[in-house]
């Protein structure tokens, strides 16, 4: 005579909480490196702007030195800013507007 069959039932198995696990850890894995990566290349780019502002300020520094060796060397630099750039005059001089 056969034996009736039974019905057996198995707790979860550790293979499951396993593959369970790693999925987990690969998705957390990958939202990390997608967020690493968004954050070099925003810092790359901040660092490129950065950069390009700097050289500009040198080199307006640059040309704000070399003025001010110009006004230091003669007077005579000295004496064109005011006239060229002021409008003063010397005693005596007439002016002659053109409209």
């Amino acid at each position: 005579m056969p034996k009736p069959s039974q019905i057996i039932i198995k707790p979860y198995s550790k293979r499951k909480k396993k593959k369970r696990l790693r999925r987990i850890l690969l998705g957390m894995l990958t939202v990390l490196v997608f967020v690493i990566l968004t954050i070099y290349i925003f810092l790359s780019w901040l660092i490129k702007k950065e950069g390009k502002e700097l050289e500009k300020l040198r080199s307006e520094n640059q040309i704000l030195k070399t003025e001010i060796k110009k006004f230091q060397s003669s007077d005579l630099a000295y004496e064109e800013f005011l006239r060229v750039k002021m409008g003063y005059i010397k005693n005596g001089e007439k002016v002659i507007q053109y409209k």
